[in-house]
């Protein structure tokens, strides 16, 4: 009776690894999106259940957040594009005339302290039609041979990720109470009384990081985005576009400001790239020193390096969703820590 026993738990084992393992094969082009759908939904449901407080009904709350969401993130992305890709042509022709009588060195690098320095490099590699147009020869084939091709492939991808992402977080609300059941039943069953904090720490490590990379980043890019139109910037929706995107990412949004600096400075002088200097300087001060440590670490009560190298080390490990799977993973190692921590005193103080 006890070998049949152990042979029928085995082979449960086996068969239930084999449909999962079969299940993510399946899905496995779909599963990115499902990780996004489930980040969307946790961070948005604290609307969804004020939503139903006020009276909606469950299918209701969850089209009205899931309409929002794609709003909320198509929306200003299809205008940033639009805008960014109106400055194209205007880019297209500066850089078809660059590309034939080269990049004069303006008046405004000849005054600079250093000037001396960057003149002679500036007129070897931008002034001289030919040296410029070789490595933006090189740059052009590097594009086309690579990535360039696969541009649309691409693009396509991102939409159909985004459109299914979307759809599940309606999925995912509707059921949100069983599949809340269902989860806490499951974390119990496997982790004991551990499963509610670390179940906890991941749902606050989620919300706090969309909030401190996602709305701190947009955030960044539109405060710095105005200072682009208001010193004259060129091209400052695709600026704009870029410095909002990019800023999502921790010290990842000064190297597109430095950049629109010093294109502010070539073209208009010195104060406009001032303002534009100061300007960002106080958006990442102020959005990176204060208000992002403090959304994504105060809801989980984890140091701030911490979350911060997890960021880090899971954009390298993950890509884009690593930066949401990293600091629920850490927040999970700092939960399970604290609670063998609480155990262990509790068995000393009763010793």
């Amino acid at each position: 009776m006890g070998n049949t026993s152990r042979v029928q738990y085995v082979a449960t084992g086996i068969f239930v690894c084999l449909v999962i393992i079969s299940s993510l094969y399946i899905e496995q082009s779909f599963l990115g999106a499902f990780v996004w759908g489930i980040i969307l939904s946790i961070t948005a449901f604290p609307l969804y259940l004020a939503l139903r407080a006020r009276g909606c009904g469950n299918m209701v709350a969850s089209l009205i957040i899931s309409v929002g969401i794609f709003a909320l993130l198509a929306v200003p992305m299809v205008v940033m594009v639009t805008k960014a890709v109106d400055d194209l042509p205007s880019l297209y022709g500066w850089a078809k005339s660059a590309s034939q009588t080269g990049i004069a060195v303006p008046e405004q690098v000849k005054d600079l302290p250093a000037g001396g320095r960057i003149v002679p490099l500036w007129q070897k590699y931008l002034s001289d039609p030919d040296e410029l147009r070789s490595w933006l020869g090189s740059m052009t084939h590097t594009f086309a041979s690579s990535d360039g091709k696969s541009v649309t492939h691409h693009l396509m991808e991102i939409v159909e990720t985004f459109m299914i992402a979307v759809l599940s977080v309606y999925f995912f609300l509707v059921s949100a109470e069983s599949l809340i059941g269902d989860i806490r039943a499951v974390g119990k069953k496997f982790l004991g009384r551990r499963a509610t904090d670390a179940i906890d720490n991941i749902v606050g490590s989620v919300r706090g990081t969309v909030a401190g990379l996602v709305l701190v980043g947009m955030g960044e890019g539109v405060i710095i985005g105005i200072g682009y139109f208001l010193a004259g910037t060129p091209h400052p929706a695709l600026f704009m576009l870029l410095t909002a995107i990019v800023s999502i990412v921790p010290f990842c949004g000064p190297v597109v400001l430095a950049a629109a600096l010093a294109t502010t400075f070539a073209a208009s002088g010195g104060t406009p790239a001032l303002i534009v200097g100061l300007v960002g300087a106080m958006a990442y001060f102020f959005g990176d020193h204060f208000v992002r440590p403090k959304l994504i670490s105060g809801n989980t009560k984890i140091p701030f390096l911490a979350v911060l190298t997890a960021i880090l080390g899971g954009l390298h490990a993950c890509g884009l969703l690593g930066l949401f799977i990293g600091p629920a993973v850490i927040a999970v190692a700092f939960s399970l820590w604290r609670s063998a921590v609480a155990d262990s005193r509790a068995d000393i103080a009763a010793t």
